[in-house]
């Protein structure tokens, strides 16, 4: 069982007994989560061994805590909140896409949900180091969720915006608590590099 932190993409096993001590769940929990959840195992009976990195990505899409201790070194996680609309669209192609290049290149954890009340779970839950919020499909809960997550204390919001976007607008998302924003259509290769930037 991994006792510290974990090297920057290092991947460990760990068996049944090991997930339920760093996750402070019972055997038969994990057992539960393996067999009706589909957490991903290899092996059998007492031989069971689950991935450090199946293991948060279970984690993430169940919305439960991710045990620091099973986290990269320098592992960042993103959160992507966008309007339930939008996600049925265009941006599910691109935060594949990007999610995919986030984790093989820059060692990220990413995740996204809509808006509303889950968002305010998840972001207890998650604990994101970057948040990104969609403000074209909608201004007024991205200014409430980057509010939200300012007074929480945490890290670096980054707002999503139109083109032509209203510089009183964009005034506004900054003031709400926005550290960068980035125009919708920005290139997947120039957003890596400025969520990159926001963590130097």
């Amino acid at each position: 069982m991994p006792t510290g932190i974990l090297k920057k993409n290092e991947i460990v096993s760990l068996d049944i007994e090991q997930v339920a001590s760093v996750c402070c769940v019972s055997v038969a929990r994990v057992d539960r989560w393996i067999d009706v959840r589909g957490l991903r195992v290899s092996g059998q009976g007492e031989c069971r061994n689950i991935l450090s990195s199946d293991l948060v990505d279970f984690l993430v899409q169940y919305n439960m805590p991710i045990p620091e201790i099973i986290l990269p070194a320098q592992a960042k996680k993103i959160l992507f909140v966008f309007k339930n609309e939008t996600l049925e669209f265009i941006y599910v192609k691109f935060l594949i896409k990007f999610f995919q290049k986030l984790k093989t290149e820059a060692n990220f954890i990413c995740d996204y949900i809509s808006y509303g009340k889950d968002a305010e779970y998840k972001l207890m839950t998650f604990h994101p180091d970057l948040l990104v919020t969609d403000t074209i499909s909608a201004y007024q809960e991205a200014i409430h969720l980057n509010k939200y997550f300012k007074r929480m204390g945490r890290n670096k919001i980054l707002s999503i915006i139109d083109k032509g976007m209203e510089s009183k607008d964009i005034k506004k998302i900054n003031s709400s608590g926005a550290d960068a924003v980035a125009t919708r259509g920005i290139d997947i290769n120039e957003l890596v590099e400025q969520v990159n930037v926001l963590f130097q």
